[in-house]
């Protein structure tokens, strides 16, 4: 009971109110007085862009595009879809509050609510766990909107108590945000990303995942193709310049493409701290080869083309080559992230992300 107050209190108290270019772009000064510095303050992700998003003296200066902790700068209001319905934190619950909304089902131990269907321990109140549907749905909305495509079915995600519920469940300790496996998720305990401040982010990234495997799943696509996708529309890029900075010393971060798809297409290895060293390194490499990819090379609105015609039966190496060139084999060679300098160029530095602009 003490570790279900627990539980519940943190997720109460971290709920509390509160056109198209293919050419790298030119390396002029930005105007200092107008240049961004904060991660919220860069462009976010967009079906038509302009791609590029930013020139490198803007990303040495602000660090990559980060727009998943709105929801605990002041000021803050949730997003409004195209039907004029809110959605995000503080829709489907306030603090310890639950709020009423067509289409929420709240059982003993499970909560549905459009394309979710979160489990949980029922120890936890629903309200404890409800931001963890909050995200979810919030990411799916999204990812949907962004790549073209919503899949019919229902997300299953389950909820563990506790980390040590989490290791046992899935194999996986706490720089792994979820297991997946076809068929349904094993997420972080909600608490735990929250207070990481990786909620959305990890809402996003598996969204993205369970979206292309439902409609390109019969298709091996290689893992850095998916992962990067992931980790891109997820934003992820500037929690891997905290997470990396500890090995920078020690020589390079980023992975060669074979070493990126070998480290993501292996289970977790046995030794944690080598896992990871080597997932978060993988984790970057291939979040930096889709950046390439979309920032330089066609921007999202290709990318959706790709998996459009692949989805509709194409070869996926056939609409490839016709699309940036290369098949894929021969696209992450051109992708290879060890071959160009970071987009941030020397501001590798972590930024304090969870802080709004100013703070």
């Amino acid at each position: 009971m003490i570790r279900m107050l627990a539980l519940v209190t943190c997720v109460g108290l971290l709920m509390a109110p509160p056109a198209v270019a293919d050419a790298e772009p030119a390396d002029q000064p930005t105007d200092q007085a107008a240049r961004p510095t904060h991660p919220v303050e860069l462009d976010p992700i967009t079906v038509d862009g302009p791609y590029p998003r930013h020139d490198r003296a803007e990303l040495a200066a602000a660090g990559y595009p980060d727009h998943k902790h709105v929801y605990g700068y002041p000021g803050y209001e949730p997003p409004t879809a195209p039907d004029g319905e809110t959605y995000g934190i503080f829709t489907l619950a306030r603090g310890r509050k639950l709020l009423p909304r067509e289409g929420l089902e709240i059982g003993e131990g499970e909560i549905r609510y459009r394309r979710v269907l979160l489990t949980h321990d029922p120890e936890i109140p629903a309200a404890g766990v409800m931001p963890a549907v909050e995200v979810l749905d919030w990411a799916e909305r999204e990812v949907t909107a962004l790549l073209g495509h919503a899949r019919p079915d229902t997300l299953r995600v389950d909820n563990p108590i506790d980390l040590d519920a989490y290791r046992a469940r899935t194999g996986q300790d706490f720089h792994r945000l979820y297991w997946y496996d076809g068929e349904m998720a094993v997420i972080e305990p909600a608490s735990v990303l929250f207070a990481r401040g990786l909620a959305l982010h990890a809402a996003f990234h598996l969204q993205t995942v369970w979206q292309l495997d439902g409609w390109l799943g019969e298709h091996d696509l290689p893992r850095w193709f998916t992962e990067g996708l992931a980790s891109y529309l997820a934003e992820d890029g500037v929690h891997y310049l905290s997470y990396l900075a500890m090995y920078r010393a020690q020589g390079p971060v980023i992975l060669d493409p074979q070493k990126t798809e070998a480290v993501l297409a292996a289970p977790p290895h046995p030794d944690r701290n080598i896992d990871k060293q080597q997932y978060r390194m993988a984790g970057y490499s291939a979040f930096l080869m889709t950046w390439e990819l979309i920032e330089h090379r066609g921007g999202l609105r290709t990318m959706r083309a790709f998996l459009a015609r692949v989805a509709a039966g194409e070869d996926p190496d056939t609409v490839s080559a016709d699309l940036w060139g290369h098949d894929l084999a021969a696209l992450a060679a051109e992708l290879d992230a060890t071959t160009r300098p970071e987009p941030v160029g020397d501001g590798i530095q972590p930024r304090q992300v969870m802080r709004p602009p100013g703070r």
